[in-house]
């Protein structure tokens, strides 16, 4: 099995992401569509960032990078941490004093870690 393709660090979103690999291998929006089973115009959607899919897993094979890579840089939040949210309006003041602490993600995420 080949080794799975390292997106650059200059890539910034899952669509970008996406335009680059497939760009990389010499593919058109439509072939990469059609290898998918989704249309073209829903392809440009993607790469647009204006649309999501259930079909990433298939996109990452079809493009050789894991598809962990590519959902890292998918930045939209998941319906249930959505609704999650909407049903607990604290947690926006909450994001608002996190991210006024100055300290990176990483950061807050191990002092949490230490106060289990």
């Amino acid at each position: 099995m080949p080794a799975k393709t390292k997106i650059p660090n200059s890539v910034k979103s899952l669509g970008e992401a996406i335009r680059y690999l497939r760009e990389q291998r010499g593919m058109t929006l439509r072939t990469l569509a059609k290898r998918v089973d989704i249309s073209a115009p829903f392809v440009s959607d993607i790469e647009h960032n204006r649309r999501n899919t259930d079909k990433l897993p298939l996109i990452a094979e079809v493009l050789g990078v894991d598809v962990k890579d590519l959902k890292r840089l998918d930045t939209r939040l998941p319906s249930q941490v959505k609704d999650w949210i909407s049903a607990n309006p604290e947690i926006v003041e909450l994001l608002k004093d996190m991210q006024a602490s100055g300290q990176t993600p990483a950061q807050l995420r191990a002092s949490l870690a230490r106060r289990k």
